[in-house]
């Protein structure tokens, strides 16, 4: 969903996103914010994240001078390799004791 999130905010979607109540709470630009600063919060590299000050000035204050989001880094990616190690995996049953020792 945050994949399909980004794309739409890049195609100018960014409307499509809000359910129609919130529409009804809020005016256009806020919910562009919020939602700009949304995609700015979870960037593929964490270095280019925003600060928690930052993000709470710009929701805040509004601002008109947000960087552009890059890729989301919560993608799920499929990998061939390790579906293959997981569907290989042969697993064992252990069993483990807990004593408690209370003092007289």
């Amino acid at each position: 969903m945050l994949f399909q999130s980004w794309n739409m905010w890049k195609e100018g979607k960014t409307k499509d996103l809000a359910d129609s109540s919130i529409m009804d709470t809020c005016s256009p630009d806020e919910l562009f914010l919020c939602i700009h600063v949304a995609l700015l919060c979870v960037q593929e590299n964490p270095d280019d994240s925003p600060l928690m000050s930052s993000v709470m000035t710009t929701l805040e204050n509004g601002s008109t001078t947000l960087p552009t989001p890059s890729r989301p880094g919560y993608l799920v990616r499929r990998n061939t390799e390790l579906d293959q190690f997981r569907n290989n995996i042969q697993n064992s049953l252990n069993s483990l004791s807990v004593t408690e020792i209370d003092g007289r």
